[in-house]
């Protein structure tokens, strides 16, 4: 009875690892304004991380890139913008499955910087594409110049309440 108990464990065990590499526990908030789909969610991520890399120095900040956009495009926005943003987010996703078969990390470098010369001049695309990529551009960029590791080493930036010099001579 026990060698039965032992291999009908075991057999339970490792079914359960099989299936625990397909399991999804990232967790994605719920933006209100923005239903999105979790491949969205994380193309935008990939898209933030394409456009201002941060791995050198690491940049620590208390959000996510994604997270900001998404969070400021939610609360600050108009919902006709927010419909606005995602209809240029489809248009994005069927740009990328027409032009490029794989994902966006896996595209290569000249392909990446043909994306961005061919997203970046307006004539090309539709009125929803232009704002997408404007609005994903400018939110990255602010979620940067906004953090502490760019305003401490680039600005020159004292966060308050700054020094004291008691004693100067006048």
């Amino acid at each position: 009875m026990k060698r039965r108990k032992a291999i009908r464990q075991l057999a339970i065990i490792s079914s359960t690892i099989a299936i625990f590499p397909s399991c999804d526990f990232e967790a994605m908030p719920v933006y209100d304004n923005i239903p999105l789909t979790k491949k969205q969610w994380r193309l935008i991520g990939q898209l933030t991380k394409i456009m201002l890399p941060n791995s050198n120095p690491e940049i620590t900040t208390p959000e996510k890139t994604k997270d900001y956009l998404l969070t400021v495009i939610n609360d600050c926005y108009s919902p006709k913008k927010a419909e606005t943003y995602l209809l240029g987010l489809n248009e994005f996703q069927l740009l990328l499955k027409e032009k490029y078969p794989s994902s966006l990390e896996r595209i290569s470098a000249e392909k990446k910087i043909e994306l961005f010369c061919y997203l970046a001049f307006p004539d090309n695309n539709s009125e929803p594409l232009t704002y997408f990529y404007n609005t994903t551009l400018n939110l990255t960029q602010q979620h940067f110049t906004t953090s502490e590791y760019f305003m401490k080493n680039y600005l020159d930036f004292e966060f308050i309440p700054g020094r004291y010099l008691g004693c100067v001579n006048v």
